[in-house]
């Protein structure tokens, strides 16, 4: 049950409180849902709207031109180019979703294909990063949290610690650990990272700095579920995984920072624990398989008249009546 939405001020900013009471029994695992109604992820011109360059990018960036006619009405912001550019990958489901509870563990692995996130989906060709030493404190302004979505460049000194980095500026990351980071590295860790061209392009995680790390960009699972668009205005993308069961009047409380804006298209988004992840609207699946079934039906009857009672095409009984002059 759900008991509304209560917003709460913390030192990480404004969130919204959300709790449910599990009415049954529910054996683990669990998978919570976003559920989103009133977006039309089907639209030809919301699907269109991308660049399979720089989404599975094995050479140099594609010229401006081509990415924006490809990412069309979506390429830039400002004077950047986005990367990846479109309307789809740019509309990217952000708010952060927490579980409080201390003896309930929400997890954001697995939640996505992994032929998607290792396969399909590949960061710019010019990415690398590298951990700074154990235990090295450097005074670098670069290396402050939050100094890489400013676009802060580390000192051309520091970036030497790698031979082959001369040539482009690097960034100091203060890693937040856990999945945000795919456990890449520990929560305080100091790396330095570096992308393609900063000042050509805007990349994902400057995008979307709530969710995307900047060391793990467009692999992010978060992402590559999105990136499989909807059938219908409603529907429900995986968010994390429940493994453990849970009992009747427990109270599950979510800890929402509220990034995705619905009010824009006049839309909804709800919370859903259930427990399989199986196809979320039966009305879709149900109906290819009846109309899919009905094709199969009616193939095997106008095959069975016609072996049973062919019709032998030609034959001028078959031929339109003509008239005879007298």
């Amino acid at each position: 049950m759900n008991h509304g939405c209560h917003i709460q001020v913390a030192d990480a900013g404004v969130y919204c409180e959300v709790s449910m009471t599990i009415k049954e029994g529910m054996n683990g695992p669990l998978h919570v849902f976003y559920e989103i109604e009133g977006f039309y992820q089907n639209h030809r011109s919301y699907l269109k709207s991308h660049s399979w360059d720089q989404l599975h990018q094995t050479r140099k960036d594609p010229d401006e031109t081509t990415l924006d006619t490809e990412c069309k009405p979506l390429s830039k912001n400002g004077t950047k180019l986005l990367h990846p550019c479109g309307v789809v990958p740019n509309s990217l489901f952000n708010d952060v979703i927490a579980l409080t509870n201390a003896d309930v563990v929400l997890k954001e692995d697995s939640i996505a294909w992994r032929s998607d996130v290792k396969e399909l989906y590949k960061m710019p060709v010019d990415f690398a990063w590298t951990p700074l030493p154990l235990g090295s404190r450097m005074e670098d302004a670069c290396l402050v949290p939050n100094a890489h979505t400013a676009r802060v460049a580390c000192d051309p000194s520091l970036c030497s610690i790698e031979s082959d980095w001369e040539d482009a500026p690097c960034f100091g990351y203060v890693c937040v650990g856990g999945y945000f980071d795919q456990f890449a590295c520990d929560a305080g860790d100091l790396v330095l990272f570096k992308y393609g061209s900063h000042e050509k392009f805007q990349y994902l995680y400057e995008t979307f700095p709530q969710v995307i790390s900047p060391l793990v960009g467009i692999n992010s699972e978060h992402f590559a579920v999105w990136m499989k668009t909807a059938a219908l205005p409603k529907f429900r993308k995986l968010y994390g995984r429940i493994t453990s069961s849970l009992k009747k009047d427990d109270i599950l409380t979510f800890r929402i920072q509220n990034n995705f804006d619905v009010h824009a298209f006049s839309g909804k988004k709800t919370i859903v624990v259930a427990t399989d992840r199986g196809f979320e609207f039966e009305f879709l699946g149900l109906a290819y398989l009846l109309v899919g079934s009905a094709c199969l039906i009616f193939s095997v009857v106008f095959a069975s008249l016609q072996l049973a009672k062919p019709r032998h095409m030609g034959n001028s009984r078959h031929a339109p009546c003509s008239g005879h002059g007298a």
